[in-house]
Formats: structure tokens, C-alpha cells, sequence
């Protein structure tokens, strides 16, 4: 069983997708934000981070960066999601590490699912 770690502060969002992949049989846990995140990133070791970009506290693109700089950590696959295709978000998340950026709208659950099984198996 796959272990995946949702940063998200949206509550709907966040439980939309704790539902999904619960339902997939995966081990779930999740996070309101980039501090209580990186915490259960080193706790809970998943295999997977479904990342927000835009969060209050710390932002998804900073909680990338603390992820990949920690040897607990760096070697987590990290799908970053947001609700803007905004080129320099993509180009900035890529860079520091993120294994893909996906637009929420234009993944619904089937096709988050089929995006998120391609690292976890």
C-alpha cells in the first residue's frame, strides 16, 4: 500500500482527495498547510506529496524547497497542483524538484488518480 501525503488548505479540496485515494486503498494523510506538511513528510513518509501552491503560512513552492534540501526527504515524488497555469509557477516548481505541476481543474479525480498511480507503482 502506497502512503500519500496531501498538503492542501482548502478543507473540500483536501478531503475530496483524502477520499479518493482512501477509496484507492492508499494510506492517507493530510495537511492544512507548508509547516504541519513538512512535519508529516518526515513523520509519515510517504511516497507521494500532492502539494498546493497557494497556502497561508508558507506557500507550496517554499515547502518544496525545505522537502528537497532535507536528506529525510529529498527523495519524495512531489505533484504540485494549483488553480493558475501561471508559466512561472510551473517552470519555478520544475525546477526546484517537482515531479509535474497539474492544474486542479483540469484533473478530475479519474484522471488524478491515473497521474498519481504513475509514481507510486
Amino acid at each position: 500500500m502506497s502512503k500519500i501525503l496531501i498538503i492542501e488548505d482548502d478543507p473540500y479540496v483536501r478531503k475530496l482527495y483524502e477520499r479518493i485515494f482512501s477509496f484507492q486503498k492508499h494510506e492517507v494523510s493530510i495537511a492544512a498547510d507548508g509547516p504541519e506538511g513538512l512535519e508529516l513528510a518526515r513523520t509519515f513518509k510517504p511516497t507521494i506529496i500532492l502539494l498546493d501552491v497557494m497556502m497561508p503560512r508558507m506557500n507550496g513552492l517554499e515547502v518544496l524547497k525545505k522537502l528537497k534540501e532535507d536528506p529525510a526527504t529529498s527523495s519524495i515524488h512531489v505533484l504540485m497542483l494549483t488553480n493558475f497555469g501561471e508559466e512561472s509557477i510551473i517552470k519555478q516548481a520544475m525546477a526546484s524538484g517537482a515531479e509535474g505541476v497539474l492544474i486542479k481543474s483540469d484533473f478530475p479525480p479519474d484522471k488524478l488518480i491515473v497521474e498519481v498511480e504513475k509514481y507510486i507503482k
